[in-house]
């Protein structure tokens, strides 16, 4: 995950480069899909006929499959933000733009990201009324949740690839002082390959940012992070210590050794969410 440009500065650029603003509505739309994002915008309703696989009180994804712009058929996983305090985004991002341009420097970092495809914001005079965001459905995968301690693939080889891959990538965030805030077994998607690896993907990073504190301060970050995700899996001591054991070596520099790492994560696991 080498890279010659600060990633706040990539954050920035990316900011940059997709024209997001205040005062009025944007959108953005990643090369190749031009004509779909403009579909979007001429033809909601072929968009909102899509099957709803995820709804809270002001958001709601859904999923369709529709014509790119090269023939092809893409299925797409269109995100809706149905902004509820638009008073509180008159000077700052809203979470589509961030999340966008996360999944542009996270991708530009080699994470395994989902395809960005388009996004924007409806404003009017710096009022936010509407934010979408519209990525790639990672067909033929899952979310980690059969790796919690009722799922049907506890215990597999699967699980521990799963905890070893997602813990290297989120251990190398760490190391660039990324707090990610959504490390949970259900924003990392997988599926098993005919040889017996996994493919990871990763979902809704709407909440990571780049901090730029001394690296004691960074820590309650990191464990936080790393809180969440083992308090989600549950697991025993020893399979807590191989796991961190892991995380320890893409992340050498967190500042605590390897026995004080798996104490302050198994503290932080135990807490209440």
């Amino acid at each position: 995950m080498a890279c010659d440009i600060a990633p706040g500065r990539l954050k920035r650029r990316a900011l940059a480069e997709m024209h997001t603003a205040f005062r009025k509505s944007w959108f953005h739309a990643e090369p190749g899909f031009e004509e779909l994002a403009t579909r979007f915008r001429e033809s909601p309703e072929l968009f909102s006929a899509g099957e709803v696989i995820w709804q809270t009180r002001n958001k709601m994804v859904r999923k369709m499959t529709l014509p790119a712009d090269d023939g092809t058929m893409v299925t797409v996983a269109l995100k809706n933000y149905r902004c509820v305090k638009p008073l509180r985004y008159i000077f700052r991002c809203s979470k589509t733009a961030l999340e966008a341009a996360n999944y542009r420097v996270f991708s530009e970092l080699g994470l395994p990201m989902v395809k960005l495809l388009f996004s924007g914001d409806e404003r009017r005079n710096f009022h936010l009324k509407n934010s979408f965001l519209a990525t790639e459905f990672a067909e033929g995968f899952v979310d980690g949740r059969d790796f919690l301690p009722d799922g049907k693939l506890r215990g597999t080889p699967e699980q521990k690839l799963f905890i070893e891959r997602n813990l290297a990538l989120v251990g190398k965030l760490h190391a660039l002082h990324c707090f990610h805030k959504g490390v949970r077994v259900f924003n990392f998607l997988w599926r098993k390959n005919e040889d017996g690896t996994i493919d990871i993907r990763w979902i809704d990073v709407a909440s990571c940012r780049f901090l730029t504190v001394p690296e004691f301060i960074f820590r309650k970050f990191l464990l936080h992070d790393l809180g969440d995700f083992f308090r989600d899996l549950q697991l025993d001591d020893a399979a807590l210590r191989e796991a961190l054991d892991g995380y320890w070596k893409s992340n050498p520099r967190c500042g605590m050794t390897q026995e004080e790492l798996f104490s302050a994560v198994k503290a932080a696991a135990a807490r209440p969410r």
